[in-house]
């Protein structure tokens, strides 16, 4: 054949299509021999955020009442607040300035243990630690520098009557609980135990659909306390003490006070927090307490100089109430901490002088800066894999 002939030019042209499906079929073989290559990790699911932050629920109250994050930990959390008197500061309101100055520090931690945590049920069992540092103890002698409080064991459930993608939320559950004597006020006074139990309403309602005036929270409950202990009054076996009977005879007591103890306690509190900015809140709570002391049981009478004067028996009755005001200012930053600014004056709606006090000021007024540490947001952040983790994985 010659070089120009047409048959040599095709031949030509299929033995170079011949060479290069070849050269395809080697290629595709190595390629499938080739070991598949390791799949990327995959991005873990983000974690369940609590419905503390579900669509429309802003500022830090829903995050210290329902939580920060839907895990084991629900409601955890670590509080430190330091408060003092208004009379340190100078605000003493004349009349008043006569009584103690107060300054201190309380620190506490809140451990619980979610157990149950779906959309509509939540049950959790937990304590509460608080240790009270006072920085000036005014008047009030022989206070130790650090006091242990009652250590509280309580229960609760909640239940999700109504809630919306827009906010809109309702929930109610009933607590019960049981302080033991760790403070030394309870310890030395023969106190046994306090039991508790309440009921408490939670509710969000959404307000504008901008940065301001966007949401209120509101949380109210009652709760019934009930003192379990050695006598009506204030008692310990050491030391015993001499006293003389209204007959005159000497017997030994073990009783600290003639003032009886506290045996009910009945308790009514309501707040709300108001979004004026995103998550700055302005907070405001009244409170009622009705306290029922025991009163003497015996019939019976005192000795005087011409007669026996007869003592009428008595059951217990409520012999004081107090009341509750605070105001407060509030931020949340970025689900981890809480801060508060506020005003609280919680007191006895009657004096010692007999006068009825104000609910919004009395000698026990105080102004108090807090911080609380949600730990159930910082597990949740130590125990999820950040972006830089998850990168280098990849």
């Amino acid at each position: 054949m010659m070089p120009g002939d047409p048959s040599s030019r095709a031949a030509r042209a299929a033995l170079s299509a011949g060479s290069l499906a070849a050269a395809l079929v080697c290629c595709r073989g190595e390629a499938l021999a080739q070991p598949a290559a390791d799949p990327l990790p995959e991005e873990p699911a983000p974690v369940a955020q609590g419905p503390g932050r579900a669509p429309g629920l802003r500022g830090g109250a829903p995050l210290f009442h329902l939580g920060a994050r839907d895990n084991a930990l629900r409601t955890s959390r670590f509080g430190w607040t330091t408060s003092a008197t208004t009379s340190v500061f100078g605000l003493d309101g004349g009349s008043y300035s006569e009584d103690g100055e107060y300054a201190g520090m309380t620190f506490s931690l809140v451990p619980r243990y979610s157990f149950v945590s779906t959309k509509e049920h939540w049950a959790w069992a937990g304590t509460d630690i608080a240790l009270s540092v006072p920085l000036s103890v005014g008047d009030v002698p022989g206070e130790a520098p650090v006091t242990l409080a009652d250590l509280p064991l309580q229960a609760a459930y909640t239940y999700t009557i109504f809630q919306d993608d827009k906010g809109l939320a309702l929930l109610a559950g009933p607590r019960l609980g049981v302080a033991l004597p760790t403070s030394p006020a309870s310890r030395y006074a023969g106190v046994y135990a306090r039991t508790r139990l309440g009921l408490g309403v939670l509710a969000n309602v959404p307000l504008l659909d901008e940065a301001w005036l966007n949401g209120v929270f509101f949380s109210a409950g009652g709760v019934w306390e009930h003192l379990f202990s050695q006598a009506t009054t204030p008692v310990n076996g050491d030391p015993v003490r001499p006293r003389t009977s209204p007959s005159g005879e000497v017997l030994l007591d073990d009783r600290l006070s003639g003032e009886f103890l506290l045996r009910d306690q009945l308790s009514m509190r309501m707040s709300f927090w108001v979004n004026l900015w995103g998550d700055l809140s302005l907070g405001n709570t009244w409170g009622l307490v009705a306290r029922f002391r025991d009163a003497p049981l015996d019939e019976g009478c005192v000795q005087t100089v011409l007669t026996c004067v007869p003592v009428a028996s008595r059951g217990s009755s409520a012999t004081t109430t107090s009341t509750t005001f605070e105001v407060s200012l509030s931020y949340p930053a970025e689900d981890i901490a809480w801060f508060e600014l506020g005003y609280d004056n919680t007191a006895p709606s009657l004096g010692a002088d007999g006068q009825h006090r104000s609910p919004f000021y009395s000698p026990d007024a105080q102004l108090y800066l807090s911080m609380t540490l949600f730990l159930d947001s910082l597990y949740a952040r130590a125990t999820t894999p950040s972006a830089r983790q998850l990168t280098a994985a990849r």
